[in-house]
Parts: structure tokens; C-alpha cells; sequence
């Protein structure tokens, strides 16, 4: 599908945690077609900006907007896909992808082939080695028609071939029209992106 456009306008951001600031003052605007990578040590804050930016944690200072509207209000046009599957291990992995998506069956058993998890459509999620339980998890986005997805290490347990095909997906979800902000350790050899560096605030 084509996106119609869409932009993040983030003003004079700032977080504390647990007595320490972690970022502040942070202002950027995202297009479409853009892939943000936000980077930084441990403990710097990444996951807490990717989570404040798709609506779970409380803006405590500045201001969120998409398409010129409060972020609370759009929260249906993001897709958060966190570090952990997020996923339920006594479910079947296509009860976990009925569950997350509400899409039909046709289009979950179509997803779970690009995901390499073809035939396991009725394996409990907990039967599944590390890297089949985040490709699950990853084929929501196959699945929701979201323009701007937040994923937070989404290479994690992935084999050279799967690494491709997420590539291949964000590539193809930003030259649609949408957006991507995503974190990893090992920055990917096959996207165009722009980086974000994150660090300790004195």
C-alpha cells in the first residue's frame, strides 16, 4: 500500500530517570521515507525515547506531534514492536498474530511465509527456538498498515537470511511513505538511514 504523508515533529524533548537525565532538549522532525537509527550505550536512553515516541511512557518535557496533531491522538498509526517478542508462549503462533493484529488468516499465513515460519502456524509459541519466537513477533509487519513503525532491536536472534528480509521490508515501508525509528547494536549493511547518537547528560 501507499502511505499518505506522514511526519513526526519532536520539540525540546527531555526524560529523567531514576534521578538521572537521559536526554533533553531534543527536537527533530521525521518525513516519510526516512529511517531514523537511534544509537547510543547502554543506558542512554534509547529505549525510553522509542517508547515515549510511540505513546507508552508520559512525555515529561516537550512535545510530540503527528501530523501536526498531539501524538495521543494518532497513536493507531504507530507499531511498536519492543526488544522482547511480546508475543504469548501458550498460544500458537498464529492465535499470537490473530491476537496482535486482528488481521485475517489469509494474510497471517501469507506473513508467516516471508518470516521463514511457514508450516508452524499451530506451533505454541514456546516450542519455538529464540530466533523463530522474534520472527513472529516481526511478522506484525506484514500485517498492520501502520505508517510508522518504532522497533526496538529487531535483529536480535536473526540469521544472515532473515536480516535480509527485515531490510528488504523497512526498505520497502519507507518507499511506500512510511517512517522508521529503530535501535540495534550492529548497524544494517542494507538500509539508508540516518543516526541519532544518544548519550550519558552531565
Amino acid at each position: 500500500m501507499i502511505f499518505e504523508p506522514a511526519q513526526i515533529e519532536i520539540s525540546e524533548l527531555g526524560c529523567e530517570r531514576d534521578d538521572r537525565l537521559l536526554f533533553e532538549n531534543l527536537s527533530m522532525t521525521l518525513e516519510s521515507g526516512q529511517i531514523l537509527r537511534v544509537a547510543g550505550p547502554n543506558g542512554a536512553g534509547k529505549t525510553t525515547l522509542l517508547r515515549t515516541i510511540a505513546g507508552l511512557f508520559e512525555i515529561q518535557e516537550g512535545e510530540i506531534r503527528v501530523n501536526r496533531l498531539p501524538l495521543k491522538e494518532c497513536l493507531d498509526q504507530v507499531l511498536y514492536i519492543g526488544h522482547k517478542p511480546q508475543v504469548t508462549r501458550d498460544l500458537t503462533v498464529l492465535d499470537n498474530l490473530k491476537f496482535l493484529t486482528g488481521a485475517d488468516e489469509a494474510r497471517l499465513k501469507s506473513a508467516l511465509g516471508d518470516v521463514g515460519l511457514k508450516g508452524y502456524h499451530d506451533s505454541l509459541v514456546k516450542e519455538l527456538s529464540q530466533g523463530q519466537g522474534r520472527r513472529c513477533a516481526l511478522a506484525r509487519l506484514w500485517c498492520v498498515e501502520a505508517p510508522i513503525w518504532i522497533l526496538d532491536e529487531p535483529y536480535t536472534a536473526l540469521d544472515v537470511e532473515m536480516v535480509e528480509t527485515l531490510d528488504a521490508q523497512i526498505t520497502s515501508h519507507v518507499n511506500a511513505g512510511g517512517i522508521c525509528l529503530f535501535t540495534t547494536h550492529q548497524p544494517p549493511q542494507q538500509l539508508d538511514y540516518q543516526t541519532l547518537e544518544l548519550g550519558h547528560v552531565d
